[in-house]
């Protein structure tokens, strides 16, 4: 039965304008090389198909560039990919995904779920709801239509959406898009992969939020993985193994400098950290300077 690599939130051509020109660059490129670790570990645990729940591209207006670079990278994976818009990327009728079909830029092997409905795939006898966005927030649940749509009695169904689980997250999710708790019950789904939370997060037995795979904020929420989803036959619940993928870690420290032995600390922690370490650093207080030499 089918194994899956479930990812969501790339938002590839983000730009992080507020870092220096080659930190900034630095982090641009960590977002392609998470693409290719993504693909290099669908092929490491032989997964039949790779899901992505959303905002695969930051804007609309990402460049041309930008476009091929993240399609080429998923060359490496030859299986199925299913890519979902979410509220960055919606399905409009003038969008990125309307510009990577012109270009050429799009494998065979990428399914593209622009409208609501089931992708089946015969080969994994794998059926994918998917509830693409088609304009940035909306204000009723896409994925009810689930309940009504029908797949082969042999199929494992997976269900694909971008929004917000209502009642559970907190305020500052990205987009308004809700999305029944139930969901994956009511519309007899053996998993439910959501994109939107940028971190991982469990929502039940068949229904997680996978988080970007590269983390691109100062939020502790376990981002920078990816979700292996193993369903050993339809209807049994699906065993999810989260894989960590991110390159850059992000700290967000507030610190309180009363006395020496404070900043030797603070010294101490931050000689400890990775070199590949995004950190956001306020100090209060004071504390004299006398021996810090020695550091």
């Amino acid at each position: 039965m089918p194994k899956l690599l479930h990812t969501a939130d790339w938002q590839m051509g983000r730009a992080f304008t507020r870092f220096e020109t080659e930190d900034g660059a630095a982090l641009v490129e960590a977002r392609f090389e998470a693409i290719e670790t993504l693909a290099r570990l669908a092929n490491e645990n032989k997964c039949d198909a790779v899901l992505v729940a959303g905002d695969v591209f930051d804007a609309q207006t990402v460049s041309d560039r930008t476009i091929r670079r993240v399609f080429n990278a998923t060359t490496a994976f030859p299986g199925p990919w299913v890519m979902l818009p979410g509220n960055h990327d919606a399905a409009l009728a003038e969008s990125v995904w309307t510009r990577e079909r012109r270009l050429g830029a799009v494998p065979e092997n990428v399914n593209l779920a622009l409208e609501p409905g089931v992708i089946d795939l015969e080969l994994q006898k794998l059926s994918v709801l998917c509830a693409p966005l088609t304009q940035r927030n909306t204000y009723e649940d896409l994925t009810e239509p689930f309940n009504g749509l029908e797949s082969p009695e042999e199929f494992v169904r997976i269900g694909l959406a971008h929004g917000s689980v209502q009642g559970l997250l907190s305020d500052d999710i990205d987009s308004t898009n809700p999305i029944a708790p139930d969901r994956a019950k009511a519309s007899k789904l053996d998993y439910l992969a959501l994109g939107d939370w940028h971190g991982t997060k469990q929502i039940n037995e068949r229904t997680w939020y996978s988080g970007t795979p590269e983390p691109e904020r100062f939020r502790n929420n376990d981002a920078g993985n990816a979700l292996i989803v193993d369903v050993s036959e339809s209807g049994a619940a699906p065993a999810v193994t989260t894989i960590p993928v991110g390159r850059y870690q992000w700290h967000q420290w507030r610190e309180i400098l009363a006395v020496q032995s404070d900043l030797e600390q603070l010294l101490e922690r931050l000689n400890g950290l990775p070199e590949s370490t995004v950190l956001d650093l306020r100090l209060e207080g004071s504390v004299t300077l006398a021996g810090v030499h020695n550091y």
